[in-house]
């Protein structure tokens, strides 16, 4: 916890390219496809409705105000003279000249205006151009609404297959992945992908569909002015996806280095009252300063090469529109242009420039995004250390006779050497075994194998000669009840805690069970000094009991279940005298007629067992019952001895009751 710098988890994070991580996701999309679909339309509404806009600006400016002009320059008797810039005039006619005056001669010069009859009105054409802006505005807001939940949906999917993948991985892994980091695999990274999914998603797609349509509708207009506007805009284009990949480097470090800062407050945070009471507030202040400064220079990195870059884009679109008014206005004046026309490309070059802009704005999101989804992939890449056997069994025997360790070898990942080495020993059902040794002898190593949190390296642990690897480990596992020294509790009820969370049936902890697991293993008096009994909430790690208090409780969950086989791992360790020794008396009781093995250093328990194996380096060093081993005069009696009881050596006696 306190080492300044993390191991990088999972390995090496493989970058996976935007259509990688698509193919990856899309799957989980099915179940939202009716959104997805809804929005799409929605989307397609929206952007038919924005480039519509502009061909109604111009029959505004090139038919309905000149043909409302002209009706009433004639209404007024003013003619042609009043005609307006966009009048079409009739061949011949210099503008600029002189109308003939008076009489016939007016006559015909109003009959050269040729300006046609509008279909629609002024006010027909804005309200349609009105209609169109709401229209448009409501269906993006809609398919904004309707994404975001699709959007939801898939990153709720995410998490769940992420959770459920992280609880299947082997133990080894979280040695090397606090849990911090973990949590912003399944909370931060998989909530940055819920832009990828929803707005930035279709705003991608947005742009695709804008870009082809006003690509369309330029051509349409007048080619040889699209061609001058598409010279300069490909190479834009070009360049942004170049700089998109450019980017992506900067983003992902500084992902990387949000993964660190949230593991350090994560683990500092549950280390206050050490920091309190050690007085190193400050140092802890100081490494968070240290991490933030990190990821502020990465996120600076990125932040310095993308805001340029979409100031140049801004830049540029205001260059080109400025270049197409000065020579679209010089058309217009050759008469080879309407003014309604140039409005029209100075519109649709403007939505061809905001996609752009748009996109680098984005760009941000984007690739913190897509760096996300490195990291949410390499966990779900993460293969389980123990994986299930083709055709493994649903079923364990209940009539089995023997638990065997067979030359059993496994070593930890990075580990100089093996943490067990061969060690071989055999559990009749109903035998007690013990295994006892200093630190680091192999004795939770061993315990964890038989869990199946690791499988051997080398040999095999078999069930009536079968490898257990024959069984589903969720099989194997309910044959087996655990206690620990760090007792894990959770929000909830006693009872909650007690079955797991198991429902009542068919498969679940019945209430009698619950009751007569209390009844074994003495914790009646614990529950009932409860105001709710085991109805009582607990707080978060069963904050609001004693350490004893849960020591008992986690012996009561172990055997609620009542398991064939029960695993001890210092199941007493952290228990007062006066509750060792009703457990003592409990687990007499509970052992009668159960497999079990029991891991421990204190040797109340161990010299009931009906044997004990000792293991020293990683390997059996000597097998016997307490009388034997004490006999030998071995690393057991030394052992022994080092355990004051009275204030002396524990003699070769037979047990005392505590």
């Amino acid at each position: 916890m306190w080492a300044p710098d993390l191991p990088e988890d999972e390995g090496h994070v493989r970058e996976h390219s935007a259509l990688a991580v698509a193919r990856r996701f899309v799957p989980m999309v099915a179940g939202e496809m009716k959104r997805v679909a809804a929005g799409a339309a929605l989307l397609v509404v929206a952007l038919a409705a924005d480039l519509a806009s502009p061909q109604i600006l111009r029959y505004l400016v090139d038919d309905a105000i000149p043909s409302s002009a002209a009706s009433s320059g004639r209404e007024g008797g003013t003619g042609g003279r009043n005609s307006p810039p966009g009048a079409r005039v009739a061949p011949g006619e210099a503008e600029g000249a002189k109308p003939p005056q008076g009489g016939a001669e007016a006559r015909m010069a109003e009959s050269t205006i040729s300006i046609e009859p509008a279909p629609w009105g002024i006010a027909t054409a804005a309200g349609l151009f009105l209609g169109l802006f709401i229209l448009g505005r409501a269906a993006a807001l809609l398919q904004v609404n309707v994404l975001a939940r699709a959007g939801l949906g898939v990153v709720t999917a995410l998490k769940e297959r992420t959770f459920a993948h992280i609880l299947n991985l082997s133990m080894d892994y979280f040695e090397k992945n606090p849990p911090g980091r973990l949590l912003a695999r399944v909370e931060s990274d998989c909530e940055r992908l819920l832009a990828l999914f929803s707005e930035v998603g279709a705003a991608i797609a947005g742009t695709v569909l804008l870009l082809a349509g006003t690509v369309v509708l330029l051509l349409a207009t007048d080619a040889r002015i699209a061609a001058g506007v598409f010279a300069i805009l490909v190479p834009i284009a070009l360049t942004n996806i170049f700089f998109v990949r450019y980017l992506r480097r900067f983003y992902s470090a500084s992902r990387k280095e949000s993964a660190r800062l949230s593991a350090f407050l994560a683990e500092y945070v549950q280390a206050v009252p050490i920091l309190q009471v050690y007085g190193i507030e400050d140092l802890a202040r100081s490494r968070l300063a240290e991490r933030n400064k990190s990821r502020l220079q990465a996120e600076l990195a990125g932040i310095f090469r993308e805001y340029p870059y979409w100031g140049a884009l801004q830049a540029t679109e205001v260059a080109i529109v400025a270049a197409l008014l000065w020579f679209g206005s010089r058309a217009i004046f050759g008469a080879a242009l309407s003014l309604g026309t140039l409005v029209l490309f100075v519109e649709y070059v403007r939505r061809l420039f905001l996609p752009l802009v748009n996109f680098s704005e984005q760009l941000h999101f984007v690739q913190r995004a897509l760096a996300s989804a490195d990291r949410v992939l390499a966990v779900l890449d993460t293969p389980t250390r123990t994986p299930e056997a083709p055709g493994a069994l649903d079923d364990v025997p209940a009539d089995w006779r023997e638990l065997a360790f067979e030359d059993v070898t496994f070593s930890y990942r990075d580990a100089e050497r093996a943490a067990v080495d061969r060690v071989s020993f055999r559990v009749r059902r109903g035998e007690t075994v013990a295994l006892v040794g200093v630190s680091g002898g192999g004795k939770t190593t061993l315990a964890s194998l038989l869990l199946r949190f690791h499988d051997p390296t080398l040999g095999r642990i078999a069930l009536d000669g079968a490898d257990i690897r024959r069984f589903k480990k969720r099989a194997w596992r309910r044959e087996i009840g655990l206690v620990l020294q760090d007792v894990q509790l959770f929000p909830g009820t006693v009872a909650e805690n007690l079955r797991v969370f198991a429902e009542q049936a068919p498969d679940g902890i019945a209430v009698e069970a619950i009751e007569r697991a209390l009844e074994v293993v003495g914790a009646r008096e614990i529950v009932g000094r409860l105001s709710g009994g085991v109805s009582t909430e607990l707080a978060e790690g069963g904050a609001n009991l004693s350490l004893g208090e849960r020591q008992v409780l986690s012996l009561a969950r172990a055997v609620v279940r009542d398991p064939a086989i029960l695993v001890l791992d210092e199941a007493t360790s952290s228990v007062d005298p006066a509750t060792e020794g009703r457990l003592q008396r409990s687990l007499e009781k509970t052992l009668a007629g159960r497999t079990a093995i029991v891991i421990a250093h204190r040797l109340a328990t161990v010299r009931r067992a009906d044997r004990i194996v000792v293991l020293h380096a990683g390997k059996v060093a000597e097998e016997g019952n307490h009388e034997e081993l004490w006999a030998k005069g071995g690393i057991y009696r030394n052992l022994v001895e080092l355990q004051l009881l009275g204030g002396g050596p524990i003699a070769a006696r037979e047990p005392r009751a505590p």
